[in-house]
């Protein structure tokens, strides 16, 4: 993750578990196989940067242009700063694939850009190349910049080109020095925790500590915008805390996730799913789905079908879009979600895998092979499995 202001984009991460950050994604480019996606989120920091350097960048450093000059100075200045956050991604993703990782796409939003992964680096020397690779990239970038300025013929006044290339090496630099810092899921966290991994060689323990870290530069990011704020600058001190929540909230968020996956190492679909669970054929009416299946067995959703065959899934929520007078008239077929449009899993999946389909506002999985349902996975089994063993494992382990 990378938290922008009008002059530099700060932090960066990666998530492995592929969710909508702020909404749906639309899709950009494609570079060596690479999905580059925008989250909506985007465009608002898209637009408050040009025009943060429109408005005021700019005309303070380059005056008396006129103010179209300006705003195409200033769209073209904030393109670049996310192409240059766009190639330290590319970085991270190229090394990540290099190693025999799976990295799914590169997703620019809110807080700048993020690579998601398919699973956390398998060795430390691996995971210290991937994080230092995107520092050194912006590092290279800025110093590209600073280079062609100097190319540039000597003027008594300056330039907006040259205003134009000073923003974008001095915006890498801080980039890349931000992303230094020592605190997950930073690159300088991620570098941090490689080294500590590769001392204890204990991942999780590594990552509970550059976590905290991560977590403490987040709350004196917070404390700083507080102060900021009550100093008379509301702005830079919204910014501030903004970062240092998320930063904040990303660390601990990492480390609860892997924590999870190890918990779960080893075991499967089958050894947690429910077997034989209860089915609805798809002719029944909607009053008789309700009276008899809802509210008897007082589960949301079931599982619908036909002639041994796994076809759909009906739930409450399909119901309730129906008036209440209809449910007579209206079967289960006509509100279920068809089976080509479920997400399901087999019972010889890891449950880590598995966990990352019941996501936020899925309570179950479809466990079946071959269109035959074999059982339901939910929420609350995996709950009840981590539970138990993060109790037997003890505190702070």
């Amino acid at each position: 993750m990378r938290a922008p202001t009008t002059g530099a984009q700060p932090s960066e991460g990666r998530e492995v578990v592929n969710v909508p950050l702020f909404g749906r994604q639309v899709p950009v480019a494609r570079i060596g196989g690479l999905s580059i996606v925008v989250d909506p989120s985007w465009f608002i920091i898209f637009i408050f940067v040009a025009w943060g350097l429109s408005a005021g960048y700019f005309p303070q450093v380059v005056p008396g242009r006129p103010t179209a000059v300006y705003w195409v100075a200033g769209v073209l200045a904030s393109l670049s700063l996310f192409l240059s956050v766009t190639l330290h991604e590319l970085g991270h993703s190229l090394v990540a694939r290099a190693r025999g990782m799976e990295v799914r796409r590169i997703v620019l939003f809110l807080f700048g850009g993020v690579s998601q992964l398919e699973e956390e680096p398998g060795n430390p020397r691996t995971e210290f190349v991937m994080a230092i690779v995107g520092p050194l990239i912006s590092f290279a970038l800025a110093a590209a910049f600073w280079l062609i300025h100097g190319l540039l013929p000597a003027a008594e006044a300056p330039s907006l080109l040259g205003s134009f290339l000073i923003y974008l090496s001095v915006v890498n630099f801080a980039l890349g020095v931000f992303n230094l810092l020592p605190g997950f899921p930073l690159d300088g966290g991620r570098v941090l925790r490689s080294l500590l991994w590769s001392r204890w060689k204990d991942l999780v323990r590594a990552t509970r500590v550059a976590s905290q870290v991560g977590a403490g530069f987040g709350l004196g990011l917070m404390i700083l915008g507080g102060i900021n704020i009550l100093s008379g600058n509301p702005m830079g001190g919204f910014w501030y805390a903004l970062i240092g929540f998320f930063l904040r909230n990303a660390a601990q968020t990492s480390f609860r996730q892997l924590t999870v996956r190890s918990l779960l190492e080893g075991i499967t679909v089958g050894e947690l799913m429910t077997r034989d669970p209860i089915t609805v054929d798809p002719s029944i009416s909607l009053e008789t789905f309700v009276d008899d299946f809802i509210l008897r067995h007082h589960h949301r959703a079931f599982p619908v079908t036909e002639g041994g065959r796994l076809v759909g899934l009906a739930d409450m929520d399909a119901v309730k879009r129906v008036p209440r007078e209809g449910w007579k008239g209206m079967t289960v077929r006509e509100v279920m979600t068809p089976l080509t449009e479920l997400r399901t899993v087999t019972a010889d999946q890891p449950a880590a895998e598995a966990i990352k389909t019941i996501g936020p506002g899925v309570g179950r999985v479809l466990v079946a092979a071959g269109g035959r349902l074999e059982g339901i996975l939910s929420r609350r089994d995996l709950m009840d499995l981590i539970t138990l063993k993060s109790d037997l494992r003890g505190p702070g382990r």
